[in-house]
């Protein structure tokens, strides 16, 4: 059994490594792998292990990986998000919409046991926090308007359900809220703030600036768990799961975790006015994928800091 995973930055190197560790062979698949990078999650030597250098647009390229490796389900996850996204939205369309395309009809060509889709909270948004209380539901999804690349994540669900529905595709969509860890250049701004944060207490650089919203964040080793379980979940109740923390944190939350993990640490928090955000309601995540908030900011941030130690001095 191998899985082809769709990216090899922060999220998909961690998957790997939950895969990885479980037995199942991984063949992680991106147009730019840093090796240095993927060995430092993953380890050197792995047995069932294996890198590919592609894109998601080169349909032949895919399809001749997925034949060779003999991959039996794929994760995807977006390749631009963010400023890369709104510099280029007719690339990111391309490579996050159309490449979506092109593995959801290898999923069909080949039936391939299963797809996950790694979409994103900000599906939710139409502009502003969505209205209510409580904890978001799977099924309060609107029509994003807050980013082209949360418009392409929806794009990108509204396919996979069409090709599960229509031509039998066995897909699921899980939407993790704000991500951060190391290499966390491809988490979205506000993971890479706090990354970037870390990351500088640890060199002791002085004078440094946390700017943050009130936000519910989730380390990248929580999702990669969860996109584990839902590769695999054998009988799912639901075709979307939320990935999230159930904690709402401040850059004063944050800026207190990096100093109790960093003592003498010259980190000052600056709150973005605004309301604190509805957590992602998890309780379908935990019911069918055994999804637990495992790592807390009181514990993810000195695993960042150990990790960045190792690997960045």
């Amino acid at each position: 059994m191998t899985i082809l995973v769709s990216g090899a930055g922060l999220i998909g190197a961690h998957t790997a490594r939950a895969l990885l560790d479980q037995g199942t062979g991984v063949v992680l698949y991106d147009p730019g792998p840093s090796q240095s990078y993927i060995e430092s999650v993953v380890g050197q030597d792995r047995k069932l292990f294996n890198v590919e250098r592609g894109d998601v647009r080169d349909f032949p390229r895919l399809m001749d990986v997925v034949l060779r490796c003999g991959v039996t389900r794929l994760l995807l996850r977006a390749g631009l998000v963010g400023a890369l996204a709104t510099e280029n939205p007719g690339l990111a369309f391309q490579v996050n919409v159309a490449g979506a395309l092109n593995l959801i009809e290898v999923a069909r060509i080949r039936s391939l046991a299963r797809i996950v889709i790694l979409s994103s909270r900000h599906v939710y948004d139409g502009g502003d926090e969505p209205v209510g209380a409580g904890p978001i539901a799977e099924a309060e999804a609107g029509r994003p308007s807050t980013s082209f690349d949360a418009a392409y994540w929806a794009m990108a669900e509204i396919m996979a359900f069409a090709y599960q529905r229509l031509a039998g595709v066995n897909a699921i969509v899980c939407r993790p809220c704000a991500t951060y860890g190391r290499g966390g250049e491809e988490a979205g701004e506000l993971g890479r703030a706090v990354t970037a944060a870390v990351a500088r207490a640890v060199k002791g650089e002085r004078g440094i600036i946390l700017t943050l919203p009130s936000v519910e964040m989730v380390y990248a080793k929580g999702v990669a768990f969860a996109l584990r379980e839902a590769l695999f979940v054998e009988k799912p109740s639901s075709r979307v799961y939320n990935v999230g923390s159930g904690e709402v944190v401040s850059a004063a939350d944050v800026t207190a975790a990096i100093v109790a993990a960093v003592p003498g640490a010259h980190v000052t928090g600056e709150a973005v006015p605004g309301a604190a955000p509805r957590v992602l309601d998890t309780t379908l995540a935990h019911r069918d994928l055994g999804y637990e908030a495992r790592w807390p900011l009181a514990r993810a941030i000195p695993d960042l800091v150990g990790e960045l130690r190792q690997f960045e001095p």
